[in-house]
């Protein structure tokens, strides 16, 4: 294999290898690495230059992971992960989604929570800190330093102090939101909402009348809504969008871009820095991306073929070709580097790399591999059983086919 170290793709050797068909391998790698397999039901990869050990359990129902001193797991709903394995009072966690939580912080607390019944759980998403009681009998979190307790949630709610912002309201027949520079409320949510904005570089309103009509009028946006969010037409000081109706039709109109969409058939998007189109979507895609250090190009006709590139510029400032990526699906994929070139039949995953389905999949599919590597040709037919290798020049990255 072209990349033997499945972890992180770095180039190694293979040195040694023995496989019965696609259910059984082993091999070794000049740096220490190994790799063994009973697929689909289990493969393990250990590489001591990155000190990388991967373990799959009929993947994608079960993997563990150890990169140096961290580790984390999934088998099903359940899942943990620990910041160092070496250290007793280290931070860890485990769950099995969403009824059990447990672990512990950086900060060193522990916590648990069996949900509906009872629980804290620190740092959740945006939220610092969550607790609950026979939810959604009682519900208390915080953001920003700021704690918020619901009572039969959502319906009561209470705020902590917050010297910029004030509510009251019984969700969902009313509620009223004061802020330093704004005002927002709510009557039978989510039919009526309104708002008033009196920041000075944007004052002015908002209203919607779900799902029948909105509006807004502040100093550098106007828009309208019909039937949102079908039909609308917004203007600002640096954009203009229509929408007539959403998602079939959709121009958005900027000083530097231009995006026009008339889905499913055709759409583009032009900037300075990136061109995008497609056509019959999902079918037909394209796009090439300008960065300090090169660009990339690609196109796809859906699942059938994909073409990928990747320049880079050299120190003089010359650009390159330093990838090329194709894939005819369901025959073949080619991978092509200054280093060297890959090429596999059949490719029947979707996916340009996944270490999971390398390791436990790919093999029932791969009948041919070419692999190009330093000066070397190695051709690898039915698991091994017809090989043969030649001595060669490598051609420039990107140049010639399978």
């Amino acid at each position: 294999m072209l990349f033997a170290d499945v972890t992180n793709r770095t180039p190694d050797r293979v040195v040694s290898r023995f496989r019965f068909g696609p259910l059984f391998e082993h091999r070794a790698t000049r740096d220490g690495g190994t790799f063994w397999a009973v697929r689909p039901f289990c493969s393990r990869v250990t590489d001591p230059a990155s000190d990388t050990r991967v373990t799959d359990v009929v993947w994608p129902l079960g993997t563990f992971h150890r990169d140096h001193e961290q580790a984390w797991w999934r088998m099903l709903l359940a899942y943990g992960a620990d910041n160092d394995v070496n250290r007793e009072d280290s931070a860890w966690k485990a769950a099995l989604f969403p009824l059990y939580f447990q672990g512990r912080t950086r900060e060193g607390e522990d916590y648990w929570a069996l949900f509906p019944v009872y629980g804290h759980l620190p740092h959740v998403l945006l939220m610092d800190d969550i607790d609950f009681v026979l939810f959604p009998l009682y519900l208390n979190y915080e953001v920003n330093h700021v704690g918020r307790e619901y009572y039969l949630w959502p319906v009561f709610s209470r705020m902590g102090d917050d010297p910029e912002v004030k509510r009251t309201g019984v969700f969902p027949i009313y509620g009223e939101t004061q802020k330093r520079d704004s005002k927002h409320a709510y009557c039978f949510w989510p039919f009526w909402s309104s708002a008033v904005y009196d920041a000075p570089r944007n004052p002015g309103s908002s209203w919607m009348l779900f799902p029948l009509a909105g509006s807004v009028d502040r100093a550098k946006e106007r828009q309208w809504l019909f039937l949102p969010p079908f039909f609308s037409h917004a203007t600002t000081d640096a954009a203009e969008r229509w929408r007539m109706p959403w998602p079939f039709y959709e121009t958005v109109t900027t000083k530097t871009s231009r995006k026009r969409s008339y889905w499913p058939f055709y759409g583009d998007l032009t900037r300075d820095d990136e061109q995008r189109c497609y056509a019959a979507w999902p079918l037909f895609d394209s796009f090439t991306l300008k960065k300090k250090d090169g660009r990339e190009e690609r196109s796809r006709f859906f699942p059938f073929y994909l073409k990928a590139k990747v320049y880079r510029n050299d120190p003089a400032g010359v650009e390159r070709l330093q990838e090329t990526y194709t894939r005819v699906w369901p025959f073949y994929a080619r991978e092509t580097t200054p280093e060297g070139s890959h090429l596999r039949a059949l490719e029947l995953s979707l996916i340009r790399y996944s270490g999971g389905i390398e390791r436990n999949w790919a093999p029932f599919w791969t009948f041919y591999e070419r692999i190009e590597q330093a000066h070397e040709v190695e051709h690898d037919a039915l698991w091994g059983l017809l090989r043969h290798s030649t001595r060669v020049e490598l051609a420039p990255a990107g140049e010639g086919g399978p």
